[in-house]
């Protein structure tokens, strides 16, 4: 059993995905969201905690997780270093960030919104993998993907309510309407089988066509890149 950190775990609910199968510590800044999943998981180990000071024993994790995380940190090369200095060698990171391509739609679509949801950067191409090499990070993996995803962020995106939050900004629960449009887009993501939906087999059509767009959308307009790295040894930050 893995000893994981998932750094900015919100309100809980990858962490309690990850408790399945592993010993899960989840840190976040955000006291309101960690209030609410302690109501919700109470049997999970969370934290009040910022990136760039993890306040734990050095080479203690097997995995840091950074799920829509890193561009949210005010100092990135000093949460990347924390994230080393936690892991044990052979550790790993699992990352995800937005697409710089996706940020600035979004930002047209909502021109206020990285203030709102308080997005401190927009990661270049290989931006993320450069700093990670400079810590003796390998990268083992990148996918590019959330193509499909772009349709209902729009909608969400297009309110005119100003939000202290992402979620306030629009959440697929706030009405009839985006739960419908939410439920239907399931239908073409594979996510669906691990749903009740997967009893109603409309998915044996739409699944083959959602992942054939996803497919080729995320070629040129991904939502996201996915990474997996691995720390190949312990010594601080390479020079040059």
């Amino acid at each position: 059993m893995k000893k994981i950190l998932e750094l900015g775990c919100g309100q809980g609910y990858h962490a309690l995905i990850l408790s399945q199968r592993h010993r899960v510590i989840g840190v976040d800044i955000s006291k309101s969201d960690l209030l609410v999943a302690a109501k919700r998981y109470p049997w999970l180990a969370l934290l009040a905690m910022s990136g760039p000071a993890l306040g734990f024993k050095s080479q203690v994790f097997d995995a840091v997780y950074a799920l829509d995380m890193l561009e949210h940190v005010d100092n990135l090369v000093s949460t990347i270093g924390e994230i080393r200095r936690c892991l044990k060698v052979g550790g790993e990171v699992i990352a995800n960030i937005p697409y710089w391509k996706s940020e600035n739609w979004l930002l047209g679509v909502r021109p206020s919104c990285h203030n709102e949801i308080h997005h401190l950067r927009i990661f270049g191409e290989n931006e993320l993998e450069s700093i990670m090499e400079r810590f003796n990070f390998k990268t083992i993996e990148k996918k590019r993907r959330g193509f499909l995803s772009h349709l209902e962020l729009l909608i969400q995106f297009k309110s005119k309510q100003k939000s202290r939050s992402q979620l306030g900004i629009g959440n697929w629960r706030d009405n009839i309407w985006t739960a419908t449009l939410h439920l239907g887009l399931l239908y073409f993501n594979p996510l669906v089988l691990k749903t009740p939906l997967r009893y109603f087999p409309v998915w044996l059509i739409t699944l083959p066509i959602g992942m054939l767009v996803d497919f080729l959308g995320n070629k040129k307009f991904p939502k996201s890149l996915f990474y997996h790295f691995l720390l190949e040894n312990s010594d601080g930050e390479k020079k040059g």
